[in-house]
């Protein structure tokens, strides 16, 4: 075995993205000190984010227009909350500007633009806010001079994009004009970023305004300017003309307002629930930030948490029997309906987990089904073929079911009572994988046994390097991913990416080990010293420095069930446990002091774990099972640089550097380097199918 390199600092968490020649996102765990590779865990599928919905505008009434000397107000009658009032103001022939504007209509007004002309010198401004209140008001107008011998003209419209109360409109660009005697009056030239904007331009003129170009709406004001809007601007340039009934000079200015983004549900998770309610779904989706109500059907659900612009949780209501749309109300709107957003409230039996989630294709696994209603379970089908040995406990909230042979892929598991039959969804998947595994050298050089697909190596991209440190399968084992000591990620088949250490344009040599999120959208690597890195959605839960703790042994990591914490390994079998870790158990806790562990594998529920050591001794803790040794059975070595565990939990494979496999319990083997008469000494991970 090599030592392990020299550590350097790692405590700082890191969450930015990068691109890199065929790297990918690193999906399942990784647990590589001297090469160690953990289970996999079954993650989801990637997905983009959808874009910004756009929000429909139209204009509400009409021009509401005002002019009379020395005036500092305007009557208004806003009709819906949410909307946008633009205002705009010019004081006549002299040139003081507005300091603010007032309104019990609008809480708070924004100037957008302000301009005075230097061929026709006076001052001319576009204001907005968010309608408040609704019914006949009056906006008042403050000054930086007195007005009392001018005559002022101001100007308000309305608009509405269908926003709650607290909406937030923003400016995308404004601009002005000023333009020399013509009878064509230039309006700003305005560049929209995208669809649906709002465009608003009021031009001060000295004769009689006509209407320009299309599509734009041209309004005459009180005093005879013009204002004039496209509530459909973008992208690109938008540049309206139009003209007076003889040459003069004109000053112009113009905004674009770009109402909040709608908010969509892409999916919810369970899908369904019982008739008294009281389910948690979580809600994801776009722009959900603030959200003030999630309706089922027309019922609210109750004690909203967790709410972030992709995601929340809430509490079903009681309702009756069938499908209804989750929806989620926000100042930007309410959320569309579509098959995505739907939850089926049944009194039959529902299926809200399964566990473990994942099993061979030779069938055999016993699986734990929770939900509600499974009292009377006549049947517990994998797909279409129904498992055996069905045990349901006395409450109906969870079953035991031994999983039939099945196909590659992912199937639900329904369950049929004389209720009916629970309605499919993501929380009743379970996947069945091949019992092949794949070796991996320290060049990134691939082997594969059993059904394991060959996906490719790095000697077979004309790539060379010493520094590979583990490999993982993808989720559905059409790809996997090659981890370097120094955190590069290089991926095969279907892995994608989501961040690398070389990315981030951060030099270290200590890489050891990674573990996934819940969701398969983002990892954290780990050094020897324990410090961690985190990349796309995977929140920091704690480093070993960041305890003030200096080692430089840590040889594995260690997800839980949930990604949402995990286990650190030393080579001295210590144990560091963050975020939803339960500490279960350590080496130095039974009073046994070595330094030969190399690696460490979950148990399938992650309430357990089995270290081995370079001898291939195994260490049993939480609710991992002993199934054998190699000096139980006789065989001393000192090669061993990996282990990983059935999908049932109930055996495990060791690979040695050349490439030769030791199979405990009900681990099953399908070949080894030596089998195939090669030999080689620079095998560093092993993960199965």
């Amino acid at each position: 075995m090599n030592p392990i390199a020299a550590p350097d600092s790692m405590s700082v968490r890191h969450r930015r993205m990068w691109r890199s020649r065929r790297f990918g996102a690193l999906a399942v765990s990784i647990a590589a000190g001297v090469g160690l590779v953990a289970a996999p865990v079954v993650v989801s599928t990637l997905t983009a984010t959808p874009a910004a919905a756009t929000t429909a505008i139209s204009a509400v009434n009409g021009l509401a227009s005002a002019s009379s000397l020395g005036a500092t107000t305007l009557a208004v009658n806003p009709q819906h909350v949410g909307d946008v009032l633009v205002v705009t103001a010019e004081p006549g022939g002299t040139t003081p500007t507005l300091t603010s504007i007032s309104c019990g209509c609008v809480t708070t007004w924004t100037k957008a633009v302000n301009f005075v002309g230097t061929t026709q010198p006076r001052d001319v401004e576009i204001w907005y806010g968010t309608v408040a209140t609704t019914g006949t008001a009056n906006i008042t107008f403050t000054w930086s001079t007195s007005i009392a011998s001018d005559t002022p003209e101001y100007s308000s419209q309305e608009f509405t994009a269908g926003l709650n109360a607290g909406a937030v409109w923003t400016v995308d660009t404004t601009n002005h004009s000023d333009n020399a005697s013509s009878t064509i009056v230039t309006y700003p030239s305005l560049t929209a970023a995208a669809a649906g904007e709002l465009y608003y331009g009021f031009a001060d003129m000295p004769n009689f305004p006509s209407a320009g170009s299309l599509p734009f709406v041209y309004t005459n004001t009180a005093a005879n300017n013009q204002v004039t809007y496209n509530v459909n601007g973008g992208p690109g340039a938008l540049s309206p003309t139009s003209t007076q009934a003889s040459a003069g000079v004109s000053d112009s200015v113009g905004v674009l307002l770009v109402p909040p983004p709608s908010p969509t549900v892409t999916s919810v998770s369970p899908t369904a629930g019982p008739l008294a309610g009281g389910t948690s779904v979580t809600v994801t989706g776009t722009n959900l930030t603030g959200a003030t109500a999630v309706n089922f059907g027309v019922t609210p659900g109750t004690g909203i948490a967790n709410n972030t612009a992709t995601s929340l949780t809430v509490n079903s209501p009681a309702h009756i029997a069938g499908p209804v749309d989750v929806t989620v109300v926000t100042s930007a709107g309410t959320t569309a309906t579509s098959g995505a957003d739907q939850f089926t409230y049944s009194s039959g039996p529902l299926v809200t987990a399964v566990s473990p989630n994942l099993g061979p294709t030779s069938g055999g696994t016993s699986v734990t089904v929770t939900g509600s209603n499974l009292t009377g379970a006549t049947a517990v089908n994998f797909g279409t073929t129904p498992g055996t040995g069905v045990v349901v406990n006395g409450g109906g909230t969870s079953l035991m079911v031994n999983s039939p042979a099945g196909a590659l892929g992912t199937v639900d598991i329904t369950v049929t009572s004389p209720g009916g039959t629970s309605p499919t969804g993501a929380a009743d998947h379970f996947t069945y994988q091949g019992s092949g595994y794949w070796m991996v050298g320290n060049d990134g050089g691939i082997f594969s046994f059993g059904g394991a697909p060959f996906e490719g190596s790095l000697p077979g991209l004309n790539i060379h390097v010493t520094n590979v440190v583990g490999m993982v399968p993808t989720s559905d084992s059409k790809g996997y991913w090659q981890v370097g000591r120094d955190g590069g990620v290089f991926a095969f088949g279907d892995a994608g990416f989501v961040g690398s250490i070389p990315g981030l344009h951060i030099a270290v040599s200590n890489i050891v080990g990674a573990v996934p999120t819940s969701d398969g959208k983002g990892y954290w690597m780990v050094g020897s010293d324990g410090g961690v890195f985190a990349f796309g959605d995977a929140g920091f839960v704690g480093s070993i420095p960041g305890l003030g703790i200096h080692v430089n042994n840590i040889v594995a990591v260690v997800p839980t069930a949930t990604g949402k914490g995990y286990w650190m390994i030393g080579s001295d079998g210590g144990v560091f446990a963050f975020g939803d870790a339960g500490f279960v158990g350590s080496i130095p806790g039974l009073g046994i002091s070595i330094k030969n562990i190399v690696g460490a594998v979950p148990t399938s529920d992650g309430k357990g774990y089995w270290m081995v050591g370079s001898d291939g001794g195994v260490f049993a803790f939480g609710d991992a099972g002993f199934v054998g040794s190699l000096p139980g059975i006789g065989v001393h070595v000192s090669n061993v640089v990996g282990v990983v565990s059935t999908h049932d939990g109930k055996g495990y494979w060791m690979v040695g550097t050349d490439g030769g496999v030791f199979a405990f319990g009900d681990a099953g083997f399908v070949g080894s380097i030596p089998g195939l008469g090669i030999h080689v000494n620079n095998i560093v991970a092993f993960a199965r199918q």
